[in-house]
C-alpha cells in the first residue's frame, strides 16, 4: 500500500471537512449579524421581580499595619523618617 497516497487522501478529507466547518460557521455568524429583528425593549412589567431583598454579604479583612520607629539623626537637618513594613511581612524573619 502506498503510504503517501493514503496520507494525501486523509489530508484532503480533513482539509475539505475543516473548510466546510469554516464556511458553515461564517454563514451562521452572517445570519446572526444580518437578521432583521433588533434588540427587544423590555418594559418594567416584563422584568422579573425578586421575592425578597438580597442580604448584604460583607467580609472585612483584618487591617494589620505595623510601623517601626527608626532612630533619627537630627544633626543632619533631614526630614523625619518612619519605616514601615507591609502587613504580609509581619512576623517574617529578616535575611542577613
Amino acid at each position: 500500500m502506498n503510504t503517501s497516497a493514503t496520507l494525501a487522501s486523509t489530508q484532503m478529507v480533513l482539509a475539505w471537512t475543516l473548510l466546510g466547518v469554516l464556511l458553515a460557521w461564517m454563514f451562521f455568524c452572517m445570519f446572526l449579524a444580518l437578521r432583521p429583528q433588533g434588540p427587544r425593549k423590555l418594559e418594567a412589567a416584563d422584568l422579573p421581580t425578586p421575592s425578597g431583598a438580597f442580604p448584604a454579604i460583607l467580609s472585612h479583612a483584618p487591617l494589620r499595619l505595623a510601623t517601626v520607629a527608626v532612630p533619627i539623626d537630627r544633626s543632619s537637618g533631614s526630614a523625619p523618617v518612619v519605616a514601615s513594613e507591609p502587613a504580609s511581612d509581619v512576623g517574617s524573619i529578616p535575611v542577613a
